[in-house]
């Protein structure tokens, strides 16, 4: 009969005939769901689980009564998550020939070798052939160059695998996104990425940019949100010219900065040469955008009373797009995106020419 009794995590302490002993410890509500076996992981990783607990019940528990008891209980759930009775047996029974009070000693750490090591890392999938034999079978290569082969011991080249992202993975994120509260009506709400001014109030952000962190056209009635924080000096953007007198939009994008790209469409529009969409209308609607050229003061003073900028996504490059032409394309696929989402097509009304109808033209 049970005396005294103390539950710390997963350990039961209990007092019987004036000796205090342990056994494994669950809540009723564990439902002991344990990775099964024809998950995509390693095989030693399906075979440690059956090990661990074995080596938690032999170590935790100091009755043989209840030992018995805990493995039989134990073996049970494994089956149910279709282990084999085989694995689960050879799990206890590796266990069980180990002395109880070692599990217990402080194991020293030895020295850390100082060798380099250059592991290939590759996505675990049960289907890729065996790499590590692959790579011992092609090691030699090394040494048909003798400059590498004393740079790259080949006895320390390995495979080494890494988990492929799960659903969970995807569909959440690691950091929560800020929330602001909103002065207009008092309610907390998302902070959704920002186009915002520079701080040296440059040019552009002192005539042309807008602040924002959300945005519609003149095409749509929907709001979307803008993407990522972004001034007029971050490259790699998707941005949006907004003709406030025709009431009309334009969306481009660059691997470099928005000012940078525009100071191009400025001198475009100033020179009247027909480079783009946007160029072009400015340059067919003169009795409409009558610009003062006369000085650069005067240029910007009145153009910025006809159009306005918004950046509306700082597009995220991997660092394996190392060339210009890279980076653009994928630039390329986010400003056909908002274009799409803004509806600023010529079929709605915009300035954008959908790249079919470029192709064929």
């Amino acid at each position: 009969m049970f005396v005294h009794m103390l539950i710390y995590i997963y350990i039961y302490i209990y007092s019987r005939n004036n000796k205090i002993h342990t056994r494994i410890y669950s809540k009723e509500c564990d439902d002991h769901h344990f990775l099964i076996p024809t998950s995509c992981h390693p095989t030693h990783i399906l075979r440690n689980i059956p090990y661990n607990i074995a080596q938690r019940i032999y170590k935790i528990t100091s009755e043989e009564t209840e030992y018995t008891r805990s493995k039989q209980e134990y073996s049970n759930y494994l089956l149910e998550r279709g282990y084999s009775k085989e694995v689960i047996q050879e799990s206890f029974q590796k266990i069980e020939e180990k002395d109880r009070k070692s599990l217990y000693e402080t194991k020293t750490e030895s020295k850390k070798d100082t060798k380099r090591c250059f592991p290939l890392i590759c996505d675990f999938n049960p289907g890729l052939p065996n790499i590590g034999s692959i790579l011992n079978k092609h090691k030699h290569i090394l040494d048909l160059d003798e400059c590498l082969s004393k740079v790259i011991d080949k006895n320390n080249i390995f495979a080494s695998y890494r988990g492929t992202k799960t659903i969970k993975d995807i569909l959440t994120h690691s950091k929560l996104r800020k929330e602001v509260v909103n002065p207009s009506d008092g309610q907390t709400h998302i902070h959704k990425g920002e186009s915002k001014k520079c701080d040296k109030q440059c040019y552009v952000c002192k005539n042309y940019l807008v602040e924002t962190s959300e945005t519609d056209s003149y095409h749509t009635n929907t709001i979307h949100a803008i993407v990522g924080k972004s001034t007029c000096g971050t490259k790699g953007v998707v941005y949006m010219i907004q003709d406030n007198i025709c009431k009309i939009n334009y969306i481009g994008c660059t691997s470099d900065s928005v000012k940078v790209r525009f100071s191009n469409h400025k001198s475009h529009i100033k020179k009247r040469l027909k480079t783009c969409e946007l160029s072009k209308h400015f340059t067919e609607n003169q009795h409409i955008h009558v610009i003062d050229t006369s000085t650069n003061n005067n240029y910007d003073a009145s153009l910025a009373k006809q159009l306005s900028i918004i950046i509306l996504e700082k597009v995220d490059t991997p660092s394996t797009a190392n060339s210009n032409a890279e980076r653009l394309k994928l630039c390329k696929v986010k400003e056909q995106q908002w274009q799409h989402k803004l509806k600023t097509y010529k079929d709605y009304g915009g300035l954008n020419i959908r790249e079919e109808k470029k192709t064929t033209n």
